[in-house]
């Protein structure tokens, strides 16, 4: 058992049966495995996945064989509703929205997966679009992967994000996608949006090549991209409620910022007092 398995018991006992709404934008599986988020699934009955890939035949297939709670959409989220060029790479999961950058991508090794396949067209919606649609009261959480247009989805859901909680997104530092926008980007906008970079999950990236490294292909001299986790602005005005304390703290646990999540019992117990923070400390304590 371990903190977040700890944290959903004490918020049980007392009362606090939280249920989280998750959109996972670029949803197809990675050899990395699941994502950690799914684990609230089954500690917090309830909660829900929303799940975008724009490919149909992968979302039917999911919808068919996936897990309960889960819903995948086979629309590609953007700025706003319109027909655009999709760039579909060597590798799906680096298929985007942004145009290769096979200028900077021949400069180092193994980036050939980045590199033009095919060029297709798609249909986009924007965020706030979809989330009216659907009648979607508020989401909690977004992971974000989609190749170097995640600030278009950001840019095309701000009413949404004025209630996300959390957010993890991937970023890149260098174009690898014609005129993407970078990590500077994403983070002041999102600044913009009260959700504060909390760190780094990763950083990742190549050598030039034909140098090779350590005998590794991948070796990452020159950092190239990350995900990262942005967590909402806990000293804003107005305070924020119970609920959507105890939801980050839930959140935070999830990517270790265990300090974060003592900040949120706190301020429950602040509002609250429900003693939360010294009932979780004490079981921790025990393992």
């Amino acid at each position: 058992m371990d903190a977040i398995d700890i944290l959903a018991e004490v918020l049980n006992a007392s009362g606090q049966h939280l249920q989280f709404t998750i959109f996972e934008v670029g949803a197809r599986e990675v050899d990395q495995g699941e994502e950690p988020f799914y684990r609230l699934l089954s500690l917090f009955p309830g909660t829900r996945i929303v799940a975008f890939e724009p490919d149909d035949e992968l979302c039917a297939e999911q919808n068919t064989v996936g897990r309960e709670g889960v819903v995948y959409y086979p629309f590609a989220l953007a700025r706003g509703e319109e027909r655009r060029q999709f760039y579909e790479t060597q590798h799906p999961m680096c298929s985007s929205l942004y145009q290769p950058n096979k200028a900077l991508l021949d400069r180092y090794n193994n980036l050939e997966v980045v590199r033009t396949r095919r060029i297709g067209e798609v249909e986009t919606v924007s965020l706030d679009h979809f989330v009216a649609r659907e009648g979607i009261e508020s989401v909690d959480f977004i992971k974000i992967d989609i190749q170097g247009a995640e600030l278009e989805v950001f840019q095309g859901g701000v009413t949404c994000l004025a209630n996300v909680l959390s957010v993890v997104t991937e970023v890149e530092f260098l174009q690898l996608y014609v005129d993407q926008p970078l990590f500077g980007d994403v983070c002041s906008f999102l600044a913009e949006q009260d959700l504060q970079f909390q760190k780094f999950l990763g950083v990742a990236g190549r050598t030039l090549a034909p140098i090779v490294l350590n005998n590794n292909l991948n070796h990452c001299s020159q950092q190239m991209w990350s995900d990262v986790l942005f967590i909402r602005q806990l000293f804003g005005s107005p305070a924020l409620s119970v609920e959507q304390y105890l939801k980050i703290a839930v959140l935070a646990l999830v990517y270790d910022c265990i300090d974060v999540a003592l900040h949120c019992f706190q301020q429950v117990d602040l509002q609250a007092g429900l003693g939360i923070g010294e009932s979780f400390l004490e079981r921790l304590n025990r393992v």
